[in-house]
């Protein structure tokens, strides 16, 4: 069985919608369940009892879940309509260490919807653009993401998005964009 070290980003607090905070193992659980590959979990909530994962050294927690990111194959992003600050970072971090970035945004949730309204106008298959842009691969479900766990399994040489969707998505805005920017212009000149 092929195995995969998998950083799965999402709400660590046990007030989340998974009402728990050890939630992650049963994820890979499933994950394992239904891609057939032998997923590794490396969770950023779980330590063993003889070191202390002191969450208030602010570089411990920052920098641990970064070597995890590192070392992972790839990272999972469950986005919740509650999901944290540090969800959202490790989107970017993933992109930074150039990790294959699947998000999980089921649909009619706050991140993927079949139609909604921003400022009068009527948007329909929208996807949070914060979303879009960063992720490889945008899923509604567990399922969804062991198939592209599958197929990321088999072609591991497939390009990956990486911190330069920055880059681009300014220079996309520059050249397309930004000239009839009015507001944009008077306050940034």
């Amino acid at each position: 069985m092929q195995k995969l070290k998998v950083y799965i980003a999402g709400k660590v607090s046990p007030n989340s919608v998974f009402g728990r905070h050890d939630w992650r193992a049963g994820f890979c659980a499933k994950l394992s369940e239904f891609s057939g590959l032998e997923i590794v979990n490396l969770d950023p909530t779980q330590s063993d009892e003889n070191f202390n994962l002191d969450e208030s050294n602010a570089m411990l927690v920052f920098g641990r879940d970064c070597f995890m990111i590192n070392a992972a194959d790839l990272v999972i992003v469950n986005l919740t309509d509650d999901i944290s600050v540090g969800g959202s970072q490790e989107m970017l971090i993933a992109k930074y260490f150039r990790k294959p970035l699947i998000g999980i945004a089921p649909k009619g949730g706050k991140f993927n919807k079949s139609e909604t309204e921003i400022r009068g106008r009527v948007f329909t298959d929208w996807v949070h653009p914060f979303v879009a842009v960063p992720c490889d691969a945008i899923v509604e479900d567990v399922e969804g993401a062991a198939e592209h766990l599958k197929s990321f399994a088999i072609k591991m040489d497939e390009p990956v998005k990486d911190i330069s969707i920055l880059d681009e998505s300014m220079a996309y805005y520059f050249d397309n964009h930004q000239k009839d920017d009015k507001f944009v212009n008077e306050i940034t000149v």
